[in-house]
């Protein structure tokens, strides 16, 4: 009776300190619409883009900037600065959970990029094959929704964004989905097992505790990458942190409860 207290405590305790976990990245999740900082202004239109022009004002999680990966496509873009232009620098980065990897610099490391006649604004094209060229299979490789960010610093300026893109696509021709739904299927199997009652199980956990807590925090990730990657939502801190802390706390109350039946228990004679 005693062991059965003590061991009921711990999951409670241990689900107290997971949903406070949870409760602080539920904090720190990204913005949900896309905005420039500094007084920088600038487009981007693709070709074949029947929305228009990029706008930071109707990019949000749910309607982002659509990537389309048709061959021979091109980027109509142009930017300007509110002030001198001189040594400028920036980057452009992808956020992974915590984490922004970078993507694209200018100017770096140091603020040398070459502007002898302070142009504060410009206008190009860019051709999509460069960016497709640089990542093998990169067509069914990148898919899903990304949160980004960008920065622009010079001698007179400093400037930021934050916006949404999604790439254009059937996730289901990535090998990344394809192999994410082979682990997800192990995983649930998995889960399955720890919930089933073990033979001769004694106390208040009746199922497999270790299988549970492994399966549970595996699967969070696995589900936060499939809806990124099916472009439901980023892979931003509420994903990366709060999935799998929800579904471990899902799997310990399986392991506890065991549900799908299995040996007979004998907590009757703890």
């Amino acid at each position: 009776m005693l062991t059965g207290s003590i061991g009921r405590r711990r999951v409670v305790s241990l689900g107290l300190i997971l949903m406070m976990l949870t409760t602080l990245t539920l904090v720190q999740t990204s913005p949900a619409r896309a905005g420039v900082t500094g007084g920088c202004a600038g487009s981007a239109d693709f070709a074949m883009d029947s929305v228009g022009a990029y706008d930071p004002s109707f990019d949000t999680r749910g309607n982002p900037i659509i990537v389309p990966k048709t061959e021979g496509e091109t980027v109509t873009w142009e930017g300007s600065v509110p002030g001198s232009n001189l040594d400028f620098s920036g980057v452009v980065e992808v956020r992974i959970g915590p984490a922004y990897i970078e993507v694209a610099d200018w100017g770096f490391p140091n603020f040398d990029g070459s502007n002898p006649e302070d142009l504060s604004s410009d206008t190009g094209q860019y051709d999509m094959e460069e960016f497709w060229s640089a990542i093998p299979s990169g067509r069914n490789v990148v898919q899903g929704i990304y949160q980004a960010r960008a920065a622009h610093d010079a001698s007179g300026v400093s400037c930021a964004a934050d916006f949404f893109v999604k790439f254009d696509g059937n996730p289901l021709q990535s090998p990344i989905v394809l192999g994410l739904l082979v682990v997800l299927l192990a995983l649930l199997i998995l889960l399955f097992r720890a919930g089933r009652v073990r033979a001769g199980a004694v106390g208040r956990v009746k199922g497999r505790i270790v299988s549970a807590i492994i399966a549970g925090l595996l699967l969070g990730f696995v589900f936060a990458i499939l809806l990124q990657q099916f472009g439901i939502w980023p892979l931003d801190n509420l994903s990366f942190f709060g999935l799998p802390l929800l579904m471990l706390l899902i799997a310990i109350l399986i392991a506890v409860r065991a549900p799908f039946g299995g040996g007979r228990s004998a907590t009757g004679r703890a």
